[in-house]
């Protein structure tokens, strides 16, 4: 009999000392999360206002139109995001470059079709040098 009763007081005790425990991780785990959150929200006020000096020492985004002067930087017109993401690798910075391409270089970029090919052209007021024109959607 003495030793279940050993066993059943030790028993208790690993019980309360789980319990002890349990209240110590709690207080660890809402520690830790709120350390976190404050640096979440730190970093995030951070971004904000290295973003907001950015875009106020940045120059003004531009519509694409045919009085965009040549030396106007890709980079600051407002193309679509697939001509942008189709002009972006290639390595041309001004809107000059672009309206100096012949269609088929346009088309050789990767990313950039018939389509995105007519929307630059017309965007830029320029007519296409190949006479590509995209394709009328079929209609059911």
């Amino acid at each position: 009999m003495s030793d279940e009763k050993k066993d059943l007081a030790a028993a208790r005790a690993e019980k309360e000392a789980q319990k002890a425990f349990r209240k110590l991780d709690a207080a660890q785990a809402l520690n830790d999360h709120e350390k976190s959150q404050k640096a979440f929200f730190e970093n995030r006020d951070r971004l904000r206002s290295e973003r907001l000096a950015r875009e106020a020492t940045a120059e003004p985004m531009q519509h694409p139109s045919p009085e965009l002067p040549d030396d106007t930087l890709l980079k600051n017109v407002r193309f679509s995001t697939r001509i942008r993401n189709a002009l972006t690798p290639s390595g041309l910075k001004t809107v000059g470059e672009v309206r100096e391409l012949s269609d088929a270089t346009l088309l050789s970029l990767q990313d950039m079709g018939k389509a995105s090919l007519a929307e630059l052209r017309e965007t830029l007021g320029l007519p296409s040098t190949d006479g590509v024109r995209p394709e009328p959607t079929k209609r059911p």
